[in-house]
């Protein structure tokens, strides 16, 4: 079954000269592997516009860590997603644990972003999960409730929802298939309640948190998983191709 992998590369590459030898090595890696699997590379946005020339005609799309919720206007240091989508953008990442915490982001902030990401034809990749305040249950639905409170049926049906357990990401710890299954269900059960069976079971959940080679199959297969979120490992191709090559 199809899935998708994302790789987040997150502030990782000091100078141009580690850019230029990663995308050349992921491209000579994936030269010789065949997938039907989604594939999307999201560097620095600083790098947004070079990865899409390097990538170009090759199995990977590329999204971006985070966008602005205005297009235009006097908002400095904030990227539009409508100039990601112009340079050759496809996907963002939203409302990662990361920017909620550092970046002090609400709900509120990425329903917003979310919204215009969807207006500048970009795919968003709505992170949800546990936050240190709360417990892990109430804090996922409160995230996809905000979702489903500021969207409208044909936004939703654009989102790809990544679970991502705080604990999990970067510990080499990784909840069982079956509490990812529990969550994935219990993300599917809110939309369902919301929109019905149809637009949830066409909205893809991705789970993200020290995921590896060894362990993504039985990540995505027996927990229902549509995909995994990946950090660290993302920046090694040899591992990402791995990964690829590990997943049914």
């Amino acid at each position: 079954m199809k899935k998708m992998i994302v790789g987040n590369l997150k502030m990782n590459m000091e100078n141009v000269s580690q850019r230029d030898a990663y995308c050349k090595e992921m491209c000579e890696v994936f030269s010789g592997i065949h997938t039907t699997h989604t594939l999307i590379l999201c560097p620095p946005v600083i790098y947004t516009e070079y990865f899409c020339r390097a990538f170009h005609n090759t199995s990977f799309a590329i999204g971006t860590q985070d966008c602005f919720w205005e297009m235009y206007g006097s908002y400095t240091g904030n990227t539009s997603p409508k100039a990601i989508h112009s340079l050759g953008g496809t996907h963002v990442i939203l409302g990662h644990s990361e920017r909620r915490t550092h970046n002090h982001e609400s709900n509120e902030d990425i329903v917003r972003k979310t919204k215009t990401a969807i207006r500048s034809e970009l795919v968003p990749i709505v992170c949800v999960g546990f936050l240190s305040h709360d417990d892990e249950m109430h804090s996922v639905h409160e995230q996809v409730g905000a979702l489903l409170a500021g969207l409208s049926r044909e936004e939703m049906e654009k989102v790809v929802i990544a679970y991502e357990p705080v604990w999990a990401i970067g510990s080499g710890k990784t909840p069982t298939s079956d509490e990812i299954h529990t969550m994935v269900m219990y993300i599917r059960s809110m939309i369902v309640q919301e929109h019905g069976k149809d637009i949830s079971a066409g909205i893809p959940i991705l789970y993200g948190g020290s995921v590896t080679a060894e362990n993504i199959d039985e990540t995505c297969m027996q927990s229902y998983a549509d995909g995994v979120l990946v950090g660290t490992t993302s920046l090694s191709p040899e591992k990402f191709a791995a990964m690829v090559r590990g997943i049914s």
